[in-house]
């Protein structure tokens, strides 16, 4: 098993609206973003329920890039959408996304043929190349949370 080291605790970094909004720009968002950071984009899951007062959205969206050949980005995006009406392409409902990310190391488990190369692995991970492996760690921090930033003006929310 490859070390991972979260950038993000789970649920930290959020997004929680009350009011209208385009599901297909922000799409575009989240499209444009892997595009000029070369992620891998996949849609892992969307589900529609449909209620009485209005569809239930649950939408989960991975971002993958291999930065080297031993460190690996991966960034969750997970969005609820309860109570959705639609009308005219907007959608109108409570939304919440949530946004985690994890830096991988030793991805293609080139390291995990026995006890003494994982020993090895770790060695060099948080002892030898540590302060190179920290500086990759804050410019996912800076990946994600410009994903966060553009997910909110796109949802018309704006930070003072």
């Amino acid at each position: 098993m490859s070390d991972s080291w979260p950038i993000t605790e789970e649920g930290t970094v959020s997004i929680r609206q009350k009011a209208d909004f385009n599901l297909k720009q922000l799409y575009k968002t989240f499209h444009d973003f892997s595009q000029e950071y070369k992620y891998k984009f996949n849609e892992k899951n969307f589900t529609r329920k449909d209620k009485s007062d209005g569809s239930e959205y649950q939408i989960e969206w991975v971002f993958e890039r291999k930065v080297t050949q031993f460190i690996k980005f991966k960034i969750d995006v997970e969005i609820w959408s309860l109570r959705t009406t639609e009308e005219k392409g907007m959608f109108k409902g409570d939304l919440e996304m949530n946004f985690n990310a994890v830096m991988e190391m030793d991805y293609e488990h080139k390291w995990e043929k026995n006890n003494f190369t994982k020993l090895l692995r770790k060695i060099y991970i948080y002892y030898i190349k540590k302060p190179y492996f920290l500086k990759y760690a804050g410019k996912l921090w800076t990946e994600i949370y410009d994903l966060h930033a553009r997910s909110k003006a796109t949802l018309n929310q704006f930070t003072p």
